[in-house]
């Protein structure tokens, strides 16, 4: 499973490059809305990280989300960076991720540095703030980013469940 975690690592679209050494995994779901309700907010991070080097790739661990489901869904809600099936969800159990918006952050060396939520923005199913309070996502790669450890490495995301 490690060996896998590598080559996803090491993957990526031409004329993007991994400079800082971290990537995430954000694990999504097509039919969960509040994974539709984030892709937004994960392209806004997207555009504003990847310049520093960050990658994003995005984990499928639903059965039904084949290569051309999650196309479709790339396509309709603008996902601005690679998505791929997470087969029988073996990262999402590898990971832990129970939940679908959950977010991963590792390092080159394979250390995950932070998972959790994107934010804070949802409080519980079907229940969410006008905006997010904390920006957990953005806070560990700024930090990660300016050389300051992270201050919450694990917090609990709110979204649908990983079967």
């Amino acid at each position: 499973m490690f060996l896998l975690l590598i080559l996803l690592a090491s993957w990526q679209k031409p004329n993007h490059s991994n400079s800082s050494g971290l990537t995430v995994y954000a694990f999504l779901n097509t039919e969960c809305p509040i994974s539709q309700q984030y892709v937004r907010r994960l392209a806004d991070l997207h555009q504003e990280f990847g310049k520093s080097g960050v990658r994003f790739i995005a984990l499928f661990p639903l059965r039904t989300d084949s290569p051309a489901v999650i196309e479709q869904f790339r396509t309709e809600y603008k996902l601005p960076f690679a998505g791929l099936p997470d087969k029988k969800a073996r990262l999402a159990r590898q990971f832990r991720a129970r939940v679908t918006p959950e977010v991963v952050v590792m390092q080159s060396d394979g250390r995950v540095v932070y998972q959790g939520a994107i934010d804070d923005w949802y409080v519980d199913l079907g229940k969410h703030r006008p905006q997010a309070a904390h920006a957990y996502l953005h806070s560990a790669l700024d930090a990660l980013l300016n050389g300051r450890p992270v201050t919450e490495a694990r917090t609990e995301a709110v979204g649908c469940l990983i079967e």
